[in-house]
């Protein structure tokens, strides 16, 4: 149920005009491949990704890729694959097959030259060029770096009709990648510009994509890292770079920075990304890749005051976060393919590499193929929060700001006496009962003391007088839970780790079953509930629930 980054991606809905098409297909077509002389020393890239050995191996004993990859095979990521497996005969079938697509695809076609394709084949060629393609012989290399011109120059004219910033951004850092293999003497600020002025579109100010998905912020960050790559090659070649482009080269630095330090704080110990909408789409072992590029790896942002997360972290514990974005950032939040955040100020928790509490997870694939679930999956009561009469803290069906949504303000982070604090409060429900939910999170120095409180401030607008309100706490599957006599709940970790004991104050407590979304479908968890009555908050305008997580001495439980 999850593809990485680059495989499996839809294509954007794009055509061009009818005058346009018969031109491209005619013989005096302007983008007919033209001879280009590669450099005796060209440029060649060290590929910063890796491949699917598994993938590259029935390559390598003469699968064709079209029947591993289907219509993915115009994309060329299967020659990062089988460079993986390896061998000799895997570089020459890879050769083989490079040369076949290039001899039956010269003639433009809308479907397979669409700047998307074009984008990633420039990228995967010119990446993998010194494995398959540098032992080739001169007329094979002239044959394929024709190619890579033809579709650089074809690529150049169409990328400005791409819809998504992403892809825009991932069309420009193949032209730049193209333009360092092919051009000598070309400066960086020809496209240099136009990858700032598009990244900068879409990056928060603290470093998050506007849209609050993981898998889009990574995929524009692998793309700024390879731009890197291809402008740090040109830049190399200038005697001497002028102010705009080390203008140009500073900015980049800074957003890939920026953007790192926001992708390790989504993070767990034990790898595993906040479960949020987004998440599910990336694989691992590419997220490990990309953030090993974007800057020190000690960068981590423990607040992304625009996009809305907080993390928290002492000892082995982790806290992390989602407080939604703040009010001035929605309208970009929601133009960017953002979503409602139904979610706010919902928690996860982790103990070294043992998650506890959870939110139930979410997968885009979720809406086309079963949308009940993936509405389920994305209402209020699946994340480890609160939620007023089984309602959900945004409309879920809101395509911009007029809906009712959800935004976080006077969110606040940091150190405190013998710990972290961190609080915020939402809007999500003021429209429809004329409520704020208010969260204050502690965790103690050494990570062994969680503590919390959930406040619903009653704000005197009208609205629906609401009946109660559900505190959840979704966790793991691996997390049994088990009430005691007192009315608190045991929770048994895998192995040796040490149990955790969960206190409530001012709700009834109980433990229910649940469900969670998992890297291999639906499992079955556990939650914790605690129910708190506001039939009389209108007249006491607040009202408040206290809990507690702490870790128990394995000797001495209390």
């Amino acid at each position: 149920m999850t593809s990485s980054i680059e495989h499996l991606e839809k294509l954007e809905t794009w055509g061009v005009s009818l005058p346009q098409r018969l031109l491209r297909r005619s013989a005096f077509s302007p983008v007919k491949s033209q001879q280009i002389s590669l450099p005796a020393e060209y440029w060649q890239p060290i590929d910063p990704w890796k491949g699917d050995a598994g993938k590259g191996q029935p390559l390598a004993s003469g699968s064709h890729p079209v029947e591993i990859y289907g219509q993915d095979w115009y994309r060329f990521s299967w020659l990062r694959d089988m460079r993986d497996f390896g061998g000799s005969q895997a570089r020459t079938l890879a050769r083989r097959f490079a040369l076949e697509w290039i001899d039956q695809n010269q003639r433009w076609s809308e479907k397979i030259w669409h700047p998307q394709l074009l984008g990633e084949r420039i990228t995967n060629i010119i990446l993998t060029w010194s494995w398959f393609a540098a032992s080739a012989n001169a007329s094979q290399q002239q044959m394929i770096a024709n190619t890579l011109n033809s579709h650089a120059t074809v690529l150049e004219r169409d990328w400005k009709s791409l819809k998504s910033v992403n892809v825009r951004v991932r069309a420009i850092a193949s032209l730049i990648l193209a333009s360092a293999f092919l051009d000598e003497k070309l400066n960086p600020a020809k496209f240099g510009n136009d990858l700032i002025s598009e990244s900068l579109s879409i990056i928060l100010s603290d470093g998050c994509h506007a849209s609050r998905q993981p898998d889009l912020h990574f995929d524009l960050l692998k793309s700024l890292i390879e731009a890197k790559i291809g402008l740090s090659a040109i830049k190399a070649r200038m005697e001497e770079p002028d102010q705009n482009v080390k203008e140009i080269m500073s900015t980049l630095e800074d957003s890939i920075i920026r953007m790192g330090a926001v992708g390790r704080m989504w993070r767990h110990a034990n790898g595993e990304l906040m479960r949020h909408l987004g998440s599910a789409e990336i694989d691992p072992s590419r997220i490990d890749e990309i953030l090993d590029r974007a800057g020190p790896k000690g960068r981590i942002n423990n607040h992304a005051t625009d996009g809305g997360f907080i993390r928290m972290a002492s000892g082995r514990s982790i806290l992390l976060m989602n407080t939604a974005p703040a009010p001035w950032v929605m309208p970009l939040v929601m133009s960017s393919g953002g979503k409602p955040e139904a979610g706010a100020l919902s928690i996860e928790f982790s103990s070294g590499n043992n998650p506890i509490i959870i939110n139930a997870g979410q997968q885009k694939s979720l809406f086309e193929d079963i949308p009940e679930l993936a509405e389920a999956l994305s209402g209020t009561a699946a994340y480890s929060t609160l939620s007023v009469d089984k309602s959900n803290a945004a409309d879920l069906t809101a395509t911009d700001t007029s809906g009712r949504l959800a935004h976080a303000d006077q969110t606040e982070t940091g150190p405190a006496p013998g710990g972290l604090l961190a609080e915020s409060r939402h809007d999500g429900y003021e429209r429809k009962f004329g409520l704020i939910h208010q969260r204050r999170i502690f965790l103690a120095t050494g990570g062994g003391d969680l503590r919390g409180e959930d406040t619903l401030l009653y704000t005197g607008a009208p609205g629906l007088v609401p009946q109660d309100a559900v505190i959840r706490f979704h966790l793991h599957p691996k997390i049994a839970a088990q009430m005691s006599m007192g009315g608190d709940v045991l929770l048994r970790l895998p192995g040796s780790a040490s149990p955790w004991l969960f206190k409530a104050k001012g709700a009834e407590i109980h433990v229910e079953d649940s469900i969670i979304l998992g890297p291999t479908g639906m499992m079955k968890c556990a939650q914790i509930t605690l129910t708190m009555p506001l039939g009389d908050i209108r007249t006491t305008y607040s009202k408040m629930v206290k809990w507690a997580l702490r870790r128990q001495n394995q000797t001495n439980k209390k």
